[in-house]
């Protein structure tokens, strides 16, 4: 049975939930704590699966509540709970949150949510790994895309547009703000996919504080750490080329948009592994390198699962939107989703393929084919020389403009 504890001040806030969640009562066991130091002191009992917190409490707050569970309880995800007027605060939780939920609650929003978190919880077997992931305050950048951002913001001449420029090519930076936007927080009535429409509703300010002042991002290096350094070029590559299958295939904006993030995403979990396990990663690397090894079976000996369920268990952890959660997770294999139609997995997944055949000296150490049998399903196998021909007509473009 799932654990979840709730953390609030106001007993009526308490019993409000306690009543609204009784259906939930045969699958999920639900405690309470009146404020921060009851809620260690119950998870010092036993563990939970989630906490949600809220953010307004005296003595200890949510953001300073969740930052403990995160040193001592990393396995528990962490929720914060806030209302509207506290936008500066909520940019203190970024670090230590997992998700936030607007206040008052919707009880249906709270129970997608915690449903949503318990099937990642079961995604991977290994607990370490869901330590270490949980842990993660962010993931890290392409250290010049990262000072290039930072000496921006510093800049009273630059404009949104070019920030969501900078931050469009960064993995990491891309994956943190979309956390943010999609969050309840903000109230959207659908997940946003596209980085610029993410920086927009976010605003100059708050981004200036979540880079500067909150340090949110962070850049990729250090003694020890492999060189990936080839990993942005390659997603940014397999981004520009899902966008242009999906424009082939004249998806709306938004399903454009989600390829375009998927594809950038998509091969998050190699940058999060190589991160956190930079010497068992490196390895890892040298081993793929052999002939006929693969990178998923190799990752799969030294972590207990392979880099896209990595990646796509902290995104979903984070709240992105499941068609990119989806296309992260299964972009090698896409038949595990089991697809009906055109999308975001399946130009991820062209697009991925398409990536290696134009620069298969890339060193990127994958075996990417495409599911031929499933496209014949879907009936799409006619448009795959037009998928090839797009992306070969943006690979020159981008050659050209080098």
């Amino acid at each position: 049975m799932k654990r979840v504890l709730f953390v609030d001040d106001e007993p009526m806030i308490l019993q409000g939930i306690q009543h609204s969640l009784r259906s939930m009562r045969a699958e999920w066991e639900v405690e309470f704590a009146n404020g921060g130091a009851e809620a260690l002191e119950t998870m010092g009992r036993a563990p939970f699966d989630v906490v949600i917190s809220d953010m307004r409490m005296p003595g200890m707050d949510g953001a300073q509540l969740l930052e403990l569970v995160k040193a001592k309880f990393p396995r528990t995800i962490r929720i914060i709970l806030s209302g509207q007027s506290d936008r500066e605060n909520i940019l203190r939780s970024v670090g230590p949150s997992h998700q936030y939920l607007s206040k008052p609650c919707d009880v249906d929003e709270l129970k997608q949510r915690l449903i949503r978190a318990f099937a990642l919880r079961d995604t991977l077997d290994d607990p370490c790994l869901k330590e270490v992931l949980s842990r993660l305050k962010t993931v890290p950048s392409l250290p010049a895309l990262y000072l290039a951002v930072t000496e921006a913001l510093r800049s009273p001449q630059t404009s949104l547009t070019e920030i969501g420029d900078l931050i469009e090519q960064d993995m990491g930076m891309c994956a943190k703000v979309l956390q943010l936007v999609n969050s309840a927080f903000f109230g959207l009535a659908c997940p946003v996919s596209s980085p610029h429409q993410a920086i927009a509703i976010i605003g100059f300010e708050n981004l200036k504080a979540l880079v500067l002042s909150v340090e949110v991002f962070s850049g990729f290096g250090g003694q020890g750490a492999p060189d990936m350094s080839f990993l942005w070029k390659h997603s940014m590559a397999t981004a520009c080329f899902a966008k242009a299958i999906a424009k082939v295939q004249r998806c709306p904006r938004e399903m454009m948009d989600d390829a375009f993030t998927a594809g950038l995403l998509h091969d998050i979990g190699r940058l999060v592994l190589a991160s956190a396990f930079a010497d068992e990663y490196e390895q890892v690397l040298r081993r793929a390198a052999e002939p006929g090894a693969l990178l998923a079976t190799c990752e799969g000996e030294a972590f207990g699962c392979s880099h896209n369920l990595a990646g796509a268990y902290l995104l979903g952890l984070w709240g992105l939107a499941d068609s990119v959660v989806e296309a992260v997770a299964w972009h090698h294999e896409p038949a595990h989703a089991e697809p009906k139609s055109f999308s975001a997995l399946i130009a991820v997944h062209i697009a991925d393929h398409c990536e290696s055949q134009i620069h298969p000296d890339s060193g990127f150490g994958e075996n990417s084919t495409i599911d031929e049998p499933l496209m014949v399903q879907l009936g799409l196998q006619t448009q795959m020389a037009s998928w090839s021909n797009a992306c070969q007509e943006v690979a020159l473009r981008s050659a050209s403009h080098a």
